[in-house]
């Protein structure tokens, strides 16, 4: 049966880091992604970092622009996923290169 999640980003580590700003997206909504691919670029204003998919599914509706602020906890997208609904985890950015 399938679910549907939301992909959020994961809180920061440090509390004094700087918010992303959304860049780009990846992968376009109706694209069928797979779990730790890269769905969006992101940055902090000095370094680019990619933000995997925690899961495999249907990358359904995407729900930040280019040039959007992200905060701890933001939504970005909404995946369709198959199995039971579970908790999915947040996202977390990693730094290109």
């Amino acid at each position: 049966m399938p679910f549907l999640y939301e992909l959020k980003l994961a809180p920061m580590t440090d509390p004094a880091e700087p918010s992303y700003t959304f860049v780009q997206q990846l992968v376009p909504a109706g694209t069928l992604v797979g779990a730790n691919q890269p769905l969006a670029t992101l940055t902090d204003g000095t370094m680019e970092y990619h933000l995997p998919a925690p899961e495999q599914g249907l990358l359904a509706e995407w729900l930040v622009q280019h040039g959007d602020t992200l905060e701890n906890g933001d939504t970005l997208a909404r995946i369709v996923a198959e199995g039971d609904p579970h908790p999915v985890p947040a996202a977390t950015p990693y730094r290109l290169g």
